[in-house]
This record gives structure tokens, C-alpha cells and sequence, in this order.
């Protein structure tokens, strides 16, 4: 993913997404400008030491995004900054709840709080947060230790893994064997390989790929520009790549086959869902809207007939396939939805890997009509992880990439190469996870 810095202001705007894929969106122009209009008055009072305003402004903006972190966060440090030190611990326990991790016992904001039994009780629990969860296995590291790998997809039938490259522009088989080649070709004319998924039944390789300064050779005239490349799974000869229009932004990151062989794909830059219908071997929308921000990851429900769908900076939304209705997925006061990137369905639950929270980790979430009730986190804290990104789920077992290594590429498409690690892929056996 391509990593957006935010600057913060001391520890007011402490940030749980410490790295954004691409451009985030609007929520809806309205709600997303009414917040960040909030937000910066929100900045200004804190500077001028302005505690009402303060207060009024970051509730403002904790009301146009509710269940947003940073902004819960926030608001528990105007809370304190006022002499509400009871509805500050209610905020800052529902964050420690929430399993992420912080250090509210260095931020002199809360100062106040420092020597009250329940806030040592958060703290406590906040270091638990910190206690690594470690069910994955490793299962391969890639050698080509400069890839920035973001996704790796499996053939059942043949025991071959594809892994795809956002720096060197291409895809990498791993045989059953171990054996590593390149499966792509330089003449595929691939951009930055982001989403990957196998097609047994078929026998396709389907790719999401999209044009980033983070890749090898980037110009100027590819900014935009985003495909979906078809491949004979056996022979690794292209087949068709299905480009998006010139002239508009797109950056395709993740994608989806039904039980059909069609394809859905995400948009992270414009607010919309592709669809490839394999019979008529053509690409069109599927679904656009203003309620989406930065589309990551997709899954399928039962049967194919809806569609949940991560979005980086609002949550999750679940899609019904033939009417495309829309319907935002509502969190527990408990459960962060924000910060994920790729999302699989398993026995009537939602698995995320979620590398926009601290810890990074993979959860569980439980579905419970509209809303998601519960979230269990099954992976945390592993020292392979840095930045986890996207895999794929084959049968109890979710094979996924642990450390993509996003913050070592910049927009010149430079390594930090002195702190690159070989890519590494996990394996994590979902069905023994949950049942301790």
C-alpha cells in the first residue's frame, strides 16, 4: 500500500491509521467535510489551549465519524483537558477494549488520570494488547528481498504459490518444490501487482494491477492508469488485460472470483467496484458510491449473493449482488472496523487483516444481521509482521503475505535496502485458531 504520512500535533492527533493505501476518500462529501472542518477547529483550540472549544470541536467531529479511534482518542483527551475524567476513562477503556495499543501513560494530556486505579487498569490491559498471538507458520520467504510483495495466491491443483510484486512489476511462482521463477513477462506490461487470485476450475491467474510511483520505472503519463490482467494458469502466457479508461484515477487493489468466473475488483482512488463477466469477456462498473472512501478487500458471502467489501477509512460494507443495495456494517462500541486490507468470508464470519491499526493483526469478526458484534484477534504482535497486506483462503487455512514493507519504498521509487527483509508468507489454520 502506499503509505501516507499525517503530521500530528504533539499527542492531539495521535493516529490510528499510521499508513493509508493511497488516497482516502470522502465517507460521504458531507459527513468527511463537516469532520475535517471539525477537526482542524479542533487543532487551532487545542494550540491556543482553548479546552472548551476544544471539546466541542473534536465531539463535533467524533460525531460526523463515530467509532473512529483517533477521534475517540482525541475526544478522551479533551474530556481530561475539561475536568471529565470519568467520560475519559469510558473512551479511553473502550480503545484498550478494542485491542489496539498505546502509551496514555506518556501522554501529559492525560496526566490527570495517572494516579486513578481504572486508568492503571487500562494501561494494564493496554500492555496486554502488546503480548504477541502467534498461531501462523511460516510457510516460504521469496528471495528477491526488494519486491514490496503485496498479495500471494495458491493452485490447489498443482501446489504452486504466485506472489506480486508492487516495486519490480511482476508476479513470482514458488512451485511445490520451492523452486522461484518469474511467471510474468516484461512484455505483460504489468504496473505495480496488487491483488492475485487463482482460478483452478478454469485454470486462470487473474491480476489486479495498477501504475504507483513505489514501482520500478514509474512515469508520469502511468499515474492513473490500472488493469486487470488474465493469465493461462498453466502455460503463464497473457491471455487479455482489461484496462480501465485513460483520463480518469484508478488504482485496482484487490479482486474476486465467483463461482462463475467472473471477477469483481476494488477501487482505492475512485469510489467504485468492477466487474469482468468472463461469457462476454468484458469489463464494466459494477457499483459506484459516495459512501465509499478507499475500497480494499472483498469476500463473498454464502452462495455468492452478497458481497462484503473493507474500506481503509470507514469500515465494512456488505453488498447484495443482485439488487446492490448497500449496507454499512455496524460496529460494537468494542470493535474498530477502520484499517483493513484484506478480508475473507469463513464458516459465517469475516477474517481481516487489519496493517492500519497497532498491533497490526488478523481477526475474526462475527456477524450478527447488520451489525458486527464481536472481534477476536487470531494473529498479533508477529515478528514477521510489517505491514501484513493480502492473501487467500484455502479451505481452514488463510496463506497470506506478513510483511509487505510498504514504508521502505518512497514515491521515487527508492529502497531503504539496508532494512528490507526477504518477503515472507504465513500461514495461519483459522479452524485451530478459533477453537482455543
Amino acid at each position: 500500500m502506499v503509505t501516507v504520512t499525517i503530521m500530528l500535533i504533539r499527542t492531539l492527533l495521535v493516529s490510528l491509521l499510521v499508513s493509508c493505501h493511497f488516497t482516502v476518500f470522502a465517507q460521504t462529501a458531507d459527513q468527511m467535510r463537516s469532520a475535517a472542518e471539525a477537526e482542524q477547529a479542533a487543532v487551532k483550540a487545542y494550540r491556543a489551549r482553548e479546552n472548551g472549544e476544544f471539546l466541542l470541536q473534536i465531539a463535533k467531529a467524533n460525531s460526523d465519524r463515530p467509532n473512529h479511534p483517533r477521534l475517540i482518542y482525541n475526544l478522551a483527551i479533551a474530556k481530561t483537558l475539561n475536568g471529565l475524567h470519568t467520560e475519559a476513562l469510558d473512551l479511553l477503556e473502550r480503545l484498550a477494549k478494542m485491542g489496539l495499543s498505546y502509551s496514555f501513560e506518556r501522554n501529559e494530556d492525560l496526566k490527570p488520570l495517572f494516579e486513578n486505579e481504572r486508568f492503571k487498569a487500562i494501561v494494564s490491559q493496554i500492555a496486554s494488547n502488546r503480548i504477541p498471538i502467534n498461531a501462523s507458520e511460516k510457510i516460504f520467504e521469496v528471495d528477491d528481498k526488494t519486491l514490496i510483495a503485496e498479495s500471494v495466491a495458491f493452485d490447489p491443483r498443482s501446489g504452486s504459490y504466485f506472489v506480486g510484486s508492487v516495486h519490480r512489476r511482476k508476479i513470482i511462482e514458488i512451485d511445490r518444490t520451492g523452486k522461484q521463477s518469474e511467471y510474468s513477462r516484461p512484455e505483460d506490461g504489468l504496473w505495480s501487482v496488487l491483488g492475485l487470485r487463482v482460478d483452478t476450475a478454469r485454470g486462470y491467474l487473474w491480476a489486479a494491477s495498477s501504475a504507483v510511483p513505489q514501482m520500478a520505472g514509474f512515469k508520469e503519463s502511468d499515474k492513473g492508469r490500472a488493469g486487470i490482467f488474465k493469465y493461462d494458469l498453466r502455460t503463464r502466457k497473457l491471455l487479455r488485460a482489461f484496462l480501465l479508461p485513460t483520463g480518469e484515477s484508478h488504482l485496482l487493489g484487490d479482486l474476486l472470483v465467483d463461482g462463475e468466473g467472473n471477477v469483481y475488483a476494488t477501487d482505492s482512488v475512485s469510489p467504485n467496484i468492477y466487474r469482468i463477466d468472463l461469457r462476454k469477456n468484458e469489463i464494466s462498473l459494477f457499483l459506484s458510491s459516495d459512501r465509499f472512501s478507499s475500497l480494499q478487500g472483498l469476500a463473498f458471502g454464502k452462495r455468492n449473493e452478497e458481497l462484503f467489501v473493507a474500506d481503509y477509512s470507514k469500515g465494512v460494507f456488505r453488498i447484495d449482488v443482485a439488487t446492490k443495495a448497500i449496507t454499512q456494517m455496524k460496529p460494537a462500541d468494542h470493535v474498530t472496523l477502520l484499517g483493513i486490507d484484506g478480508l475473507y468470508y469463513y464458516r459465517g464470519q469475516l477474517i481481516a487483516i487489519q496493517n492500519g491499526v497497532n498491533p497490526n493483526r488478523v481477526v475474526r469478526f462475527q456477524l450478527r444481521g447488520n451489525e458486527i458484534s464481536e472481534t477476536r484477534t487470531l494473529e498479533a504482535n508477529h515478528p514477521d509482521f510489517m505491514e501484513p497486506t493480502l492473501g487467500t483462503l484455502i479451505g481452514d487455512e488463510l496463506i497470506y503475505v506478513a510483511n509487505s514493507q510498504w514504508p521502505l519504498v518512497n514515491e521515487k521509487a527508492e529502497l531503504t535496502l539496508e532494512k528490507l527483509r526477504p518477503p515472507v508468507v504465513l500461514r495461519l489454520n483459522l479452524k485451530k485458531a478459533l477453537a482455543k
